[in-house]
Parts: structure tokens; C-alpha cells; sequence
């Protein structure tokens, strides 16, 4: 097989030779290979099913499929035709596995395996396999009659449909300036990069996006009131249209009661109860309660922060406050370093040799700069090693550049680490995205606080897939984790930068400037923290909707009721009339339905875990073997509090993270 798409694991793919050609016979490949291969299994395995010839021979068929898949997701930004090839794919690949676990012939060879003697005596790791499986068919359907089976199926092409208005309703133009003296007070590297935008568009002047970087960049800095107004207006209306079929209100409702009887049918009693239990944070109750407790602690210091914000726009003449002054408030009260003059210090390639140098002394892994195929330029690739053996494969597509999605943080796990059934080692391969902005003039990309704390989140996640120690495909899944426990890893890295003597510690010096202080890191790092409230009270507030609207979306009550009771909780800024943030809130069609509390859970731990490194030291290796030990070498096969607690030998608490935010 020469297809660059159709290579074993240790071959990384030739991007360069791709075609939009030879991508779909890939595609055509694999899926008939997955619906022949289980059938051939099905049929072999009838006398008595085995590890090797039912579970890994399963497990390699699903690698292929979704190696061919994920392989090739980087390119659905090279035209339409392109976008329409892959993700017609995503959507014949979700049907295929769908297929495959209401097959009822192949669940009971997995339960044979399960209950024989042979299968009792396997290890704790191919046990835990069994048991994925065997619950992944009951969530699935398999035991439903024909009559539930045909409805659960309706039910999931609905959804996806509903899925893909939603997320096609997002997309808003952006908001073209023809007079720079409205951008006063915006610095002059975010105006060339509004410039270069414009000239993207064919459009003269400047174009703000309707994206977050750049309307965040417009919020903080812009002295004209009106054009702050306009672009929050702008950016707070995407998924709003006063046309039915535009507008993503009913589109959301709709994916919540779907939801709703999608777990009814599977015997839950709600979608909430059904999404837990694939993660990581326990049952709706003990979820609910974390999430109270937290806002009982938020809700105080929210109210001393909207004060303060109060007292402040008084000061300056904007009374009331309104949603579109508040990041330009926190701006104008800084006295030191601005986070603009602080990513002068944050070269790309630095915090790169940063990350290199940080994963070689916590874990012993090596990356090692290989020029491989990419999608991009721009695109940095790796190999990564240790214990002298190559363990995967790492891209690094950091910078935005054409054909990228625009604001694009994420992290895409091509490859599992496994061992295939002729015990030959297959490695990882993973890509993180980010959207650091494209530098203008020649000159290197820069990183301010944020896309810092971006840019160590997805390398965490990718970490986290490179050092799992699991081998087969599916105990080395860490999205089996659950968007809880994906999060952790993330969330755990960003403590770093976070860290005075650290950040100081990677800096370099700008040209003709001087080195970063540890007294303008403290200075810094203590006034994000300050607004770190804010943010908190934010993802509390939408973690609280989303858990509302999942566990009773048929009680009548709409979506702004649902969003101003749950801000209300916590404290947050009322709704303004013209704001409907659940309209664009698309995490809510990516994944994290009934799981948007995974951030705020995963940061509260992740503060836990670190407060060993706190206490042994940032780069202290013995730590970062325990760590690995403990959380990334299990993988799926035991439940990550388990981990949690034997690394830090003690019950997790929430008390560092209280005691960070001020909040104890």
C-alpha cells in the first residue's frame, strides 16, 4: 500500500503527497476494510474468542479507520472540496462505529471472552479493556429491539444535523474601519495585523474578526468607546438571527431534548446521568455539589470585583459600566509591564526550546526537531524518544496562517500508542493547534500571558498521549477520560507559566531592551490573577447552564431563564438584552455537552497535583516520574482519582485552587 494515508504507525504521513484523489481512496479503503474485517472476526471468533484474534484484531481495524481520519483532519482547511471529502468521512466513519457497537453478534463474543476462564485470568489492564467494551455496547444500544435501534439511529442523525446548523450559524463578518483615528489607543502591531486581515478580504482599512483574539485585542486597548460597543455587539451576536432557520436558540433546545430522549431510551434518566458516566468527576449529584460549593466561594469575591470595576469606570468617566468597557478598565489600571510589552520576551521558538527543555527534566523525554511532511510551513515536527526508543510523533502548528480555522486551540490525537497482535510496538502521533498571531515584517511570532497559557495547555494534552504506557488502542485513548480527565493534563501544564520564577526563567531578552525582573513577573502574574475572578465566574456561570439545561431541558424554561439563574448563582454581570452567549456557545456541539464543567474541575485538581511540584521543586524529576506514573501511564484503564490520590498520597482537595484565587 503506497497511499500516505495507509502507512503503519512508525511511518509518519507524507502530507506533500496527498491528493484530494488518493485521500478518498483512503477513505474508501478503510471503511470497507472495518465492516469486512469485523465480519471476517465475527465469523473466526464463533468457536472461541480470544484476546489476540477478537480484541486486538478489532483494536487494529478501529486504529486504521480512525488513523486514516484524524490523519487527514489537518487539511480540511485547503479548500471546499477538501472540507466536503473529510468531513463527509467524519460523518461514514461516526455511522461505521455506530454500526459496530449495536452489533449484538460481536458484543456477545465480547462477553464470552469476558465471563471465560480465560478471560478472568487476563491482566488488570486487558480486564479493563473487556470492561470498556462491554459498556460502550450498553450505552450504545445493542440491547435495544429493532424498534429502539431504528429510533436511536433517527435520534443521531438528528443530532448531527442539528450539530452542523448550529455550528454553520456561528460564522458573523467582520467589521470593516475606513478611519484609523478609531482605533486610538490600539497598539500599532494588532492594527497592522486588522491591516493585513483587511487586505485578506480585498477590503481597504482595517478588519476586526469576528473572533476572539482580536476582539479581546479591541476590548483591552481601544479609547473609543463606540467602536468597543460595536465590536462586543458584533462578536455577541453570532448564532442570532431573527430568521428561524438561522438562529441557533431552537437548534440548541432541539440537540437537548434529543439528548434527553437519546438517554431515556438507554435507560438514564437524564443526559447529564449519561455523560457522567464516561467521566472522570463522578455522578450529578457530586458534579452539582462541586459546582455549588465553588460558586458559594465566587459569588462574594465577584461582588467585591464588580465594585472595584464600578468604582473605577466612575473614576473615568463611564458610568454605568458597561460589558464592552470592562477589559478596557483592567487595561488602563496597569502601572508596569503591559501584557503587550511582556510577549517581547516570548518569542515562538524560545517557548518551544522551553517546552523542549521542560518535558526533558520532569520526564526524560527528548524532542527531537525532524523535517517531516506538513500541512504548512509553518508547521513545526518532532520525534519523540525516551528510554533511548522512539515513543511518537509530535506536529506543533502554532501560528494562524490560510486555510486554518480562526481561533483554532486544539489538540488532535492521530495515532494511539499500541501493540498490534504480531507484538510489534506502534507509536503516537498527535498535532496541537494554536492560534499565536502570524508576526508581520519578518519578524518572529510573539506570545502575550494568554497564548502562553494556550500554548502549554495543548502541550500538556499532548503529553499526556505521548506517555500513556497502555498497549492497545483503545485503554490508550486519554478521551476516554472524559473531557474532565483530558482537561486536567492541559490545565496542569498552564501552572507553569503561571509560576514568577519560571516565566522569568524562559524569558529572553528583546532586542535592544532588557531582561524581564521577577518583580515585573509578580507584578504581572498578580494582576491576571486579580481578573482570574472574572473568568472563573464566567465558565462557573456557562458550567451551571449547561448542567441545567442538560438535566431537566424539557421543564419549560428558556434559555436566557437558565443563563440568568445560573449567573445570578455565582454572581456574574446580568444579561444585557442584546447578549444570547448560548447561541454561540459551541462547545455545547464539540464534545462537551453536559461536560463544560470540565475545565473549572480540571483546574481545581490540576492546582492540586502542582502543589507537589510547589513542594518539590518545578523541574524536580523524581516528581515528574511519579506524575507519569501515576496519571499519564495508566491511560483509560483505572479512574483518574485513583491517580489523583496516589500521586499525592492523600484525597484530592480544592483548597490550593481556593487559596490561589482568593476565594478560601
Amino acid at each position: 500500500m503506497d497511499n500516505p494515508l495507509l502507512q503503519n504507525n512508525a511511518t509518519p504521513v507524507d502530507y506533500t503527497s496527498i491528493t484530494l484523489e488518493n485521500m478518498g481512496e483512503a477513505f474508501d479503503h478503510v471503511l470497507l476494510a472495518h465492516e469486512q474485517g469485523i465480519e471476517r472476526i465475527i465469523s473466526d471468533q464463533q468457536v472461541l474468542p480470544t484476546w489476540d484474534d477478537l480484541v486486538l484484531a478489532v483494536d487494529g481495524l478501529d486504529a486504521q479507520l480512525l488513523a486514516v481520519l484524524y490523519g487527514a483532519s489537518p487539511l480540511v482547511g485547503k479548500d471546499q472540496a477538501w472540507a466536503d471529502a473529510i468531513l463527509d468521512f467524519y460523518a461514514k466513519t461516526t455511522a461505521r462505529f455506530e454500526q459496530k457497537f449495536v452489533n449484538l453478534r460481536l458484543q456477545a463474543l465480547y462477553e464470552r471472552l469476558a465471563n471465560s476462564d480465560v478471560g478472568m485470568q487476563l491482566d488488570a489492564h486487558k480486564r479493563a479493556t473487556l470492561r470498556w467494551h462491554l459498556n460502550k455496547f450498553a450505552t450504545s444500544g445493542v440491547l435495544l429491539d429493532s424498534v429502539g435501534k431504528s429510533r436511536l439511529a433517527e435520534i443521531q442523525a438528528q443530532i448531527g444535523s442539528a450539530r452542523a446548523a448550529f455550528l454553520s450559524n456561528t460564522g458573523r463578518p467582520g467589521l470593516s474601519i475606513s478611519d484609523e483615528s478609531e482605533l486610538s489607543g490600539i497598539p500599532q502591531r494588532i492594527r497592522d495585523e486588522l491591516a493585513a486581515r483587511a487586505r485578506e478580504a480585498g477590503e481597504p482599512g482595517w478588519l476586526i474578526p469576528c473572533e476572539s483574539v482580536a476582539t479581546d485585542a479591541v476590548l483591552m486597548h481601544a479609547k473609543d468607546r463606540g467602536l468597543r460597543e460595536r465590536v462586543y455587539r458584533a462578536y455577541h451576536a453570532r448564532g442570532v438571527s431573527p430568521d428561524p432557520q438561522r438562529d441557533n436558540r431552537p437548534l440548541l433546545q432541539q440537540l437537548a431534548r434529543l439528548r434527553e430522549e437519546k438517554a431515556h431510551l438507554l435507560g438514564f434518566a437524564s443526559h447529564l446521568d449519561l455523560s457522567l458516566q464516561a467521566k472522570s468527576a463522578g455522578s450529578a449529584t457530586q458534579v452539582r455539589a462541586f459546582l455549588h460549593e465553588l460558586a458559594d466561594h465566587v459569588r462574594p469575591a465577584m461582588g467585591q470585583w464588580r465594585s472595584a470595576i464600578e468604582r473605577q469606570g466612575a473614576s473615568q468617566g463611564l458610568e454605568p459600566v458597561h460589558p464592552w468597557d470592562v477589559a478596557y478598565l483592567q487595561a488602563s489600571s496597569r502601572t508596569a509591564l503591559t501584557n503587550e510589552a511582556l510577549r517581547e520576551h516570548f518569542p515562538l521558538d524560545a517557548v518551544i526550546a522551553a517546552l523542549q527543555q521542560l518535558v526533558q527534566q520532569l520526564f526524560g523525554v527528548s524532542l527531537q526537531p525532524r523535517l517531516l511532511a506538513t500541512w504548512d510551513d509553518s508547521v513545526q515536527s518532532f520525534e519523540v524518544w525516551q528510554d533511548n526508543a522512539l515513543i511518537g510523533f509530535l506536529y506543533l502548528d502554532a501560528v494562524q496562517h490560510a486555510g486554518k480555522q480562526a481561533d483554532a486551540v486544539f489538540t488532535t490525537y492521530i495515532r494511539n500508542r499500541r501493540i498490534d497482535a504480531e507484538g510489534i510496538y506502534q507509536p503516537a502521533s498527535v498535532v496541537v493547534f494554536c492560534d499565536v498571531p502570524q508576526a508581520l515584517d519578518g519578524n518572529p511570532p510573539l506570545l502575550d500571558h494568554l497564548s502562553l497559557r494556550k500554548l502549554f495547555h495543548e502541550f500538556g494534552h499532548a503529553m499526556h498521549h505521548l506517555l500513556v504506557r497502555t498497549s492497545n488502542h483503545v485503554m490508550s485513548n486519554v478521551t476516554e477520560l472524559g473531557t474532565d480527565g483530558v482537561e486536567l493534563f492541559g490545565k496542569l501544564f498552564e501552572r507553569w507559566v503561571w509560576d514568577a520564577d519560571y516565566l522569568v526563567s524562559i524569558s529572553t531578552q528583546p532586542q535592544g531592551g532588557r531582561r524581564l525582573t521577577r518583580d515585573q513577573a509578580d507584578e504581572c502574574l498578580g494582576r491576571l490573577r486579580q481578573q482570574s475572578v472574572e473568568e472563573t465566574a464566567l465558565n462557573l456561570s456557562l458550567a451551571l447552564f449547561d448542567i441545567d439545561l442538560h438535566a431537566t431541558p424539557n421543564d419549560g424554561r428558556s434559555l436566557e431563564q437558565r443563563l440568568g439563574d445560573a449567573r445570578e448563582r455565582c454572581g456574574y454581570w446580568p444579561l444585557a438584552d442584546f447578549e444570547h452567549p448560548a447561541h454561540a456557545f459551541d462547545h455545547l456541539v464539540n464534545g462537551y455537552d453536559a461536560g463544560y464543567y470540565a475545565y473549572l474541575w480540571s483546574d481545581v485538581h490540576a492546582l492540586d497535583v502542582f502543589s507537589r511540584f510547589e513542594a518539590s521543586g518545578l523541574l524536580d524529576r523524581t516528581t515528574g516520574s511519579a506524575l507519569q506514573a501515576a496519571l499519564f501511564a495508566p491511560g483509560a484503564t483505572r479512574p483518574l482519582r485513583e491517580g489523583i490520590e496516589a500521586f499525592l498520597g492523600r484525597p484530592a482537595s480544592s483548597q490550593p485552587y481556593l487559596r490561589w484565587h482568593g476565594l478560601a
